[in-house]
């Protein structure tokens, strides 16, 4: 009979993951107020600050993709 093994991971945010995840919800936020500047005030500064948020939030989510780690145990169930 073949040996078995159960294994238990755990994934978990590193400081990049948290980071991203902070930016990737205010970034939105950031960005309705930035087009509220917009429309109250148009110019080339809030589009500037519409256009940062908007790559903000696309590097929020690749930070938040890629910063995990993963704690895993490893059992032997047994066998013969």
């Amino acid at each position: 009979m073949a040996v078995r093994y159960h294994v238990y991971s755990r994934p978990r945010l590193n400081a990049d993951g948290v980071h991203g995840a902070w930016i990737f919800m205010l970034s939105p936020i950031l960005n309705g107020l930035s087009w509220l500047w917009y429309f109250g005030q148009p110019g080339m500064w809030p589009l500037i600050a519409i256009v940062g948020t908007a790559i903000a939030f696309l590097g929020g989510f690749i930070l938040l993709l890629i910063g995990r780690d993963y704690d895993s145990k490893v059992d032997e169930l047994g066998g013969s």
